[in-house]
């Protein structure tokens, strides 16, 4: 079960066999989907989501296990409960939810938990790659829809795929002060550009007017926002050079496909254990600020007014950064 508009990137990854969609503020998706599952047989039903809501919506599904994780409240739904640990990152605290059956799983997340350190940068600013039995890679599969990807390059016109010269540029977040500065960005595909890369300013829905904004002042760049499906996007990812975004979710999805990524960090951390979860995973971010993290998801404003965070992270930083992944 995912948010509405996610489903068919599932699908065409070949990660499940079957999706159901909720729209989120709409009772009748979730009515609907219970009506379907009344005469399934469901042996596993695992839920990394904690809120009340999911709790009701899970409890009314019959399932010979139900999994989540542990809290003071959720013993009524869920007869196997794991404690999420912090410690973790969070594709492996999701991991987690299956160590009840899977002694190995338990055994390698104990150990990782004690010798890792998946949140400490090298200078160049890699984070570690994920142990091979922790990978979300789904690198190959989504390679698979070649004549999907052909059928975006005619579209669009696209160049650069092809030899590696491709760079994707993604300044959105739903978070206005987890975005870079137009600036950086700016700064940062203007210099590619002019060392012979392409690049491509890309982003969801509601996103459009950013990213034509930063693509016009990049001469030879092309915005993309809004006119992809997840799975579409997935395609370009997975054939760019590099892709460069905010703590966000085009630095997951890059990590998804195994594409080089550069992630500029701001009011939140890395500690949080949202990090990107694959072996070319950059991050760039101004330490040593005593007023971060100032939340768990950032805000809408600054709430010192200033942004510093992010204002303070020159295009010459990431570019540095990038020139080491691109070397």
């Amino acid at each position: 079960m995912c948010r509405k508009g996610l489903g068919d990137f599932f699908l065409k990854a070949g990660i499940v066999d079957q999706i159901y969609e909720i729209e989120k503020g709409k009772k009748d998706t979730y009515s609907r989907i219970l009506q379907q599952l009344k005469n399934e047989k469901v042996d596993h039903l695992i839920s990394p989501h904690e809120s009340m809501r999911t709790v009701l919506f899970c409890a009314q599904i019959k399932a010979e296990h139900k999994i989540s994780y542990k809290n003071t409240w959720n013993f009524f739904v869920f007869g196997e409960r794991v404690v999420r640990d912090v410690r973790l990152p969070d594709a492996m605290r999701q991991l987690s939810l299956l160590a009840p059956f899977d002694p190995e799983l338990k055994s390698n997340l104990q150990s990782y938990v004690a010798t890792a350190r998946p949140y400490l940068p090298s200078e160049q600013g890699r984070l570690s790659a994920p142990p091979s039995w922790a990978s979300m890679s789904q690198r190959a599969q989504i390679m698979q829809h070649q004549e999907l990807f052909e059928q975006l390059k005619n579209k669009f016109q696209l160049e650069g795929f092809e030899d590696g010269k491709a760079i994707l540029i993604f300044p959105g977040s739903v978070w206005a002060t987890k975005r870079w500065t137009e600036e950086g960005f700016i700064g940062t595909g203007r210099a590619l550009q002019q060392q012979g890369y392409k690049v491509y300013v890309m982003g969801g829905p509601g996103e459009e007017s950013l990213a034509e904004r930063v693509a016009a002042q990049i001469p030879g760049s092309v915005s993309l926002a809004g006119k992809t499906k997840i799975i579409e996007s997935a395609q370009l990812i997975a054939r760019a050079a590099l892709l460069i975004g905010n703590d966000s979710a085009s630095t997951h999805l890059a990590a998804v496909c195994e594409t080089p990524l550069i992630a500029v960090f701001g009011p939140t951390i890395l500690e949080f254990g949202y990090r990107p979860w694959s072996a070319e995973s950059y991050v760039v971010q101004k330490n040593d600020l005593c007023c971060r993290p100032c939340g768990k998801h950032g805000h809408k404003v600054c709430p010192i007014k200033t942004h510093v965070c992010m204002k303070d992270i020159p295009a010459e930083e990431v570019l540095r950064t990038a020139g080491f992944i691109l070397r």
